[in-house]
């Protein structure tokens, strides 16, 4: 790579992109596009064969900032994606499923953990990647079966990144002898500001830190960032730029989210710029010290520097650093996200909780979690509602069905705006165990919604009869009353069928629901004889069997919610 003066860096540089001919350009293109394409299916079938007991073990194992840190790692490793964990952290944060304390540790190991893509890059089995990916496409054609087809999905994805690396690494070598290139290259190592706003503009525009930092490699490979020690010191500044511009997505994933989630994407922007400081500033103090250790650990290649492996451990080691640096400062990361974003949330009844609608793994199990405790929001709501209508009816007070219309409105809201998501995440693929919980939502939120509407119905007959100082009758308040607990137990019972059928089995839910069945029909018969001797109003009679009705079409629904436990 030839030297520049510096005073000549940057000009002209729009001007002379003509000199890199137009076949190495569309090959570094089509190298990056193979490259990502790689990682994407890679990360997809990662997801198919282990994304629900992942997105598990994120939610339960975390329940310190030590056990996150090493749970965020560990996913981060397997999945290859930090985005993906950054983004389910912030959802399981605004869904209160993990307290902002103990997010800090997952979002540091989530840094940690996406530094194995460098190292796996840096093994450079370029010879054996199209046999890789033959293999895997091959094989998927015979192969349906799961989870077979997913490891070999996987596999694919596998061979398609080293073939973008070798596409990218043969198509930049013409940089090395392009004069405007090599002139803002060199001129990165005297800017670090600059070189960590390229860095972040390029992962911001790439969407993934293992992608950016893959491509980085591939150009140190080809020469294009120079010689010597110049592609470690440049690449550096380069990394600490890509780790800030792989924040944007976590902080896209907490808009409209609560603000524990907006403090969990705060913390992972603070970690990044103050790991990016560190960075800049041990460079300016200790630059050779540093260099010369990160090139010796990295051995050579062919008798020459192993840019690969060199810009593999500066990445892992600048991120490493920061996490041993940054971690027993977590405490203060928390004080100081909670200075920068403000104030609690204020409780508004038709808000969504926060539904992401991405299409990459992290998006997309965040979606299922957050639909899921929108649903459970439903059945609070449709259960709520019964009881306080349970209370009116045996226990009137002024007011006590005030609430009863907003909460039926925010049912109704979340029935809509919850079928629209499940529709958008069914469209994104999805591993067995959440597609079964989608299909399964899918039927429970019409059932809670009309829970509501018959609650609702109910709590208008008693606004009506109080209008017109009308009461039930003592025979019927005997008969009505145990109905309705009847009902509101079958309710709660079918709930717990649904996520847990030994708990609470489908046949006995069958069989109370068959025994409200026949006490309507009963008491519909004993009010018909109460009506003939006189002692009950047609007017109030009206109002009872509606509402004996609206109870059976009830238990009706709790049976259909409990019948979701077989899917």
């Amino acid at each position: 790579m030839v030297r520049y003066d510096q005073e000549y860096a940057w000009e002209d540089s729009l001007i002379m992109l003509q000199h890199i001919p137009i076949e190495n350009l569309l090959g570094i293109i089509g190298g990056i596009a193979v490259f990502l394409f790689g990682i994407k299916i890679m990360g997809t079938g990662i997801e198919r064969l282990a994304g629900a007991k992942l997105k598990s073990i994120l939610e339960k194992l975390t329940k310190n900032r030590f056990l996150g840190l090493l749970v965020g790692t560990v996913i981060t490793g397997i999945i290859q994606s930090s985005n993906a964990v950054s983004v389910m952290t912030v959802g399981f944060v605004n869904a209160g499923l993990m307290p902002l304390d103990n997010a800090v540790g997952v979002i540091m190991g989530a840094n940690v953990g996406t530094t194995i893509t460098g190292q796996l890059i840096a093994f450079n089995i370029d010879t054996y990647a199209p046999i890789i990916a033959f293999i895997g496409v091959m094989a998927m054609t015979f192969l349906k079966k799961k989870p077979w087809n997913d490891v070999l999905y996987t596999l694919t994805g596998l061979g398609l990144l080293f073939m973008g690396m070798t596409l990218m690494k043969e198509h930049m070598k013409v940089l090395a002898q392009v004069e405007w290139f090599c002139r803002m290259i060199a001129g990165l190592k005297d800017y670090p500001l600059l070189g960590v706003l390229v860095g972040t503009v390029m992962t911001m525009a790439l969407q993934s830190v293992s992608a950016s930092v893959g491509v980085l490699q591939a150009m140190a490979m080809s020469g294009a960032l120079g010689t010597g020690s110049e592609p470690l010191l440049i690449a550096m500044y380069l990394i600490c730029g890509q780790n800030i511009g792989c924040t944007t997505v976590s902080v896209l994933a907490s808009v409209g989210g609560t603000k524990d989630a907006k403090r969990t994407a705060c913390i992972h922007v603070l970690f990044n710029v103050f790991a990016c400081l560190i960075c800049i500033v041990l460079l300016q103090v200790l630059r050779e010290p540093v260099i010369n250790f990160i090139i010796r650990i990295s051995g050579t290649v062919n008798g020459g520097p192993n840019y690969a492996q060199q810009l593999a451990n500066a990445n892992t080691f600048l991120k490493l650093g920061a996490t041993v640096l940054l971690f027993p400062l977590s405490s203060l990361l928390v004080k100081l996200s909670r200075l920068i974003i403000r104030g609690e949330d204020k409780l508004e009844g038709r808000r969504l909780l926060h539904i992401v609608g991405g299409k990459d793994f992290g998006s997309s199990v965040t979606a299922v979690v957050s639909v899921e405790k929108e649903t459970a929001r439903m059945y609070d709501l449709a259960l709520t509602n019964l009881k306080k209508v349970y209370a009116a009816l045996t226990s009137p007070r002024k007011g006590d069905l005030d609430d009863i219309g907003e909460n039926e409105e925010t049912l109704d809201f979340l029935n809509s705006e919850i079928s629209k998501a499940l529709v958008e995440i069914n469209r994104n693929g999805l591993g067995e165990s959440d597609a079964r919980s989608i299909d399964k939502m899918h039927h429970v939120i019409v059932d809670y919604e009309r829970v509501g509407d018959h609650a609702n119905n109910i709590a208008g007959y008693l606004n009506l009869m109080r209008e017109r100082k009308l009461v039930f009758s003592e025979a019927a308040m005997d008969e009505i009353a145990p109905l309705f607990l009847k009902v509101i137990n079958i309710l709660e019972d079918a709930h717990t069928c649904m996520h847990d059928p030994k708990a609470q089995p489908l046949e006995d839910i069958a069989a109370r629901e068959q025994e409200v069945d026949d006490l309507v029909d009963l008491y519909e018969n004993k009010h018909i004889a109460r009506l003939s001797a006189g002692k009950c109003s047609a007017e109030v009679g009206m109002f009872y069997v509606e509402a004996l009705t609206d109870l059976e079409r009830i238990s009706d629904h709790a049976l259909n919610i409990a019948e979701t436990s077989k899917i």
